[in-house]
């Protein structure tokens, strides 16, 4: 009965409201909106807003402090006729999530970070309502600037390093992080680099989910990351510095990165 309860009261606490919803920035200051509705396409539109600052979020409220964010991705209008999948559908081909975890030991002068990625491998036409997530690479991140974020770092191996140009070229794809949500608008839109000097290829754009807490499907790819990059640090603490300094490392700024190649193939990583 006791084990009863303990379920009972576990599956309350996930029980959380969530709420949905679209906004979108002004570009330039207005007295007034002007909401129009396409009866054909479903789609409601206001003029005055930025379209590529318009993006659905998913929230929920905490107790003395501001709304968490669970997911937050560019929308096309603020209708809401169709779900967060079926939505991606319209603006994305293929769907891959990049997460980063960094150890606080300094290891030898390196700040030791893990970058992996998982994509969903099928055209997003023909993904149902069973997701199939695929590990895709993972990039150990050994940096001598200790003040350095190494999420933008994970976020340009995966787009450098994992992505074919021609297919890059020739696809639509939402890349799922866990950080940096506030520069997202400016980033997708070019206005600002997502690492260094470089500017986000035309074809990318980023998406935003939490891995605490699973919304979408997004939330659970980036669980996976998460998962996975902490996996191979514990085998980064088994090893040691010297096996991985000892393999040919790629030059990404002041970071010296590194492929990680795994010895099962018919596992995860």
């Amino acid at each position: 009965m006791a084990k009863k309860d303990k379920k009972k009261r576990k599956q309350n606490q996930q029980k959380i409201p969530r709420d949905l919803y679209v906004y979108g920035n002004v570009t330039k200051e207005v007295k007034s909106l002007t909401v129009t509705f396409d009866p054909v396409t479903q789609q409601l539109h206001i003029p005055e807003i930025d379209p590529s600052s318009i993006r659905r979020q998913i929230t929920h409220k905490r107790e003395g402090k501001d709304d968490k964010i669970l997911y937050s991705a560019p929308a096309s209008d603020f209708s809401m006729s169709l779900g967060d999948f079926a939505e991606l559908k319209t603006r994305f081909d293929y769907l891959m999530a990049v997460d980063t975890n960094t150890l606080t030991d300094i290891y030898q002068g390196f700040r030791v970070s893990v970058c992996s990625i998982y994509i969903i491998k099928d055209h997003l036409s023909s993904v149902g309502s069973e997701v199939q997530y695929d590990h895709h690479a993972s990039f150990m991140i050994f940096n001598s600037d200790h003040e350095a974020k190494s999420e933008p770092i994970g976020w340009h191996l995966a787009i450098t390093q994992s992505i074919e140009p021609k297919f890059l070229n020739s696809s639509r794809i939402g890349i799922i992080v866990d950080s940096e949500l506030g520069k997202h608008v400016d980033i997708n839109s070019g206005k600002e680099p997502y690492y260094s000097d470089n500017l986000l290829p035309p074809s990318l754009k980023l998406l935003y989910a939490s891995s605490d807490k699973s919304a979408t499907y997004a939330n659970d790819m980036i669980r996976l990351c998460d998962t996975a990059a902490t996996l191979v640090l514990d085998e980064f603490k088994r090893v040691g510095v010297g096996d991985v300094l000892s393999l040919k490392s790629l030059k990404v700024g002041t970071a010296l990165c590194f492929p990680v190649i795994s010895t099962h193939p018919d596992e995860n990583l």
